[in-house]
């Protein structure tokens, strides 16, 4: 009897240390992901989850990645997986992954509830908000087991961003063009819809009710944009705005061209981008 009785709690105290070490978060789609132990094989299925597991110190755990993972340069040398035209299940199992990071809004859902489906781990990642990306870089720190390394990036992320933060008695009124032909912006729903609001912007067009709207001459030229952003690798695309000049960002020259890999990922790098965005709306404002 008092052998049984030992095993019993001996039992007892294996589950208990058991459940002591499972990591539990809860993803973009308010659901929990549980690991019995730290991921130590990934498959990362959008370049922004790339960037976030490498700045908490989880870039070796990574064995596979999506094509345009291209930062830090190391991501560049992982195996593919896919591309936005499709990703290849067989190529994920084969990395024999432990978690997967998924992206809520880009990867298909038949391949996240296949994977589910097998039992894999799935992590859906979705930072729509600028508070999300420090929340997320805390929940895959504990994932992967760099919980102290997650929480320090997380704590310098907020801190640089309430430095970034700025107000103007006139908001300069910003539109960003997604693109030219036909003319479409952000909702505000994006992003960088917020980090323009952020550096003391109004974004033009932001109550639309959808989420890359687009938008007619007639309503730019009444709704009178004081700075133009626009992410591109060169600023070619600005020669068309010439002929507009009776809006006031062409008038005065306040036409800006972001990076894109800054402004549009929703990782750490963001904040470079968002300094960019603050920067030249204070020029503007200064210039009002």
């Amino acid at each position: 009897m008092a052998r049984t009785f030992c095993l019993l709690v001996l039992f007892a105290l294996c589950r208990l240390g058991s459940a002591e070490a499972a990591i539990s978060v809860t993803d973009a789609r308010g659901e929990p992901v549980t690991l019995e132990a730290p991921a130590t094989r990934i498959v990362a299925l959008a370049p922004h989850a790339v960037e976030l597991l490498y700045a908490v110190g989880a870039g070796e755990a990574l064995s596979g990645v999506i094509a345009g993972s291209d930062y830090p340069p190391a991501a560049q040398a992982l195996p593919r997986v896919g591309s936005y035209q499709g990703i290849s299940l067989e190529a994920i199992l084969s990395r024999r992954p432990d978690l997967v990071v998924s992206w809520l809004s880009g990867t298909p859902h038949a391949v996240t509830a296949r994977l589910r489906g097998l039992g894999i781990p799935v992590y859906a990642s979705e930072p729509r908000h600028l508070s999300d990306i420090p929340e997320e870089l805390r929940e895959l720190g504990r994932l992967t087991g760099h919980a102290d390394r997650g929480e320090a990036r997380a704590e310098r992320f907020a801190a640089r961003l309430a430095e970034l933060r700025q107000h103007f008695a006139r908001p300069p009124r910003v539109f960003y063009q997604v693109a030219s032909a036909p003319l479409t912006t952000l909702g505000d729903g994006q992003i960088i819809t917020q980090v323009i609001r952020a550096c003391g912007g109004q974004p033009l067009f932001a109550d639309s009710p959808v989420l890359v709207p687009q938008v007619s001459r007639e309503a730019l030229l009444a709704a009178r944009p004081t700075v133009i952003l626009a992410a591109g690798d060169d600023d070619a695309w600005q020669a068309a705005w010439q002929r507009w000049t009776t809006l006031p960002a062409v008038r005065d020259g306040h036409l800006y061209t972001l990076d894109p890999d800054e402004i549009s990922r929703p990782g750490p790098r963001l904040l470079e981008g968002m300094a960019q965005v603050c920067r030249v709306l204070a020029e503007a404002a200064t210039a009002q």
